[in-house]
């Protein structure tokens, strides 16, 4: 097992390599970026995830977009994947996952990323495939609904882990997150 998912890296090396293989063939995709809550799609970083399995609802992988002409990340020459690119794009997983795996609604919510760990052991190459081995645990819910949920996973590249990401989730409806910044406002 890695250092903060359920599955074993060996496990998943597999559909890695595959998806490796076909980003050397054309340019991966890009996830919809509704579920990256991004206007432009040059800012969205997650091309694709899925589910390990049917028996591990709560655990993915996915590959990162890493486009290396992009003017805020790459504003000058790097010989590595920034580490705030790889964040941005832990954070989209984050919010896809969510929206896509466990039905949160995109019109309805917002948010919040309270608390976050990031470490990387390693830069990560900028013309070698970016991955993510991740898991979903301590899901909240509120009338069925995805209220909270803690999301961890390592950052992988050469079959390796070169990093890992974790952070706990909050999701409001907007009348509630409204409700909520009056109540601040008023105590100030």
């Amino acid at each position: 097992m890695d250092k903060t998912t359920n599955i074993d890296l060996s496990v998943v090396v597999p559909r890695l390599r595959q998806w490796a293989e076909e980003s050397a063939q054309q340019l991966p995709p890009r996830v919809d970026r509704k579920w990256v809550h991004k206007h432009r799609e040059d800012n969205v970083f997650v091309s694709r995830f899925e589910q390990i399995d049917d028996d591990h609802p709560d655990d993915f992988i996915a590959q990162l977009f890493i486009d290396k002409s992009h003017s805020f990340f790459f504003e000058h020459p790097l010989d590595h994947v920034p580490g705030l690119m790889l964040i941005e794009a832990g954070r989209q997983l984050g919010t896809t996952v969510a929206h896509v795996a466990y039905d949160v609604p995109l019109d309805d919510t917002v948010f919040i990323l309270n608390g976050m760990q990031v470490d990387f052991s390693s830069f990560a190459e900028l013309d070698v495939p970016v991955f993510v081995n991740s898991s979903v645990s301590e899901k909240q819910f509120k009338r069925g609904a995805l209220t909270e949920m803690y999301y961890y996973g390592n950052f992988v590249q050469n079959d390796q882990a070169i990093g890992y990401m974790a952070g706990r989730w909050h999701i409001y409806s907007k009348r509630a997150m409204a409700r909520m910044r009056r109540g601040a406002i008023r105590s100030k």
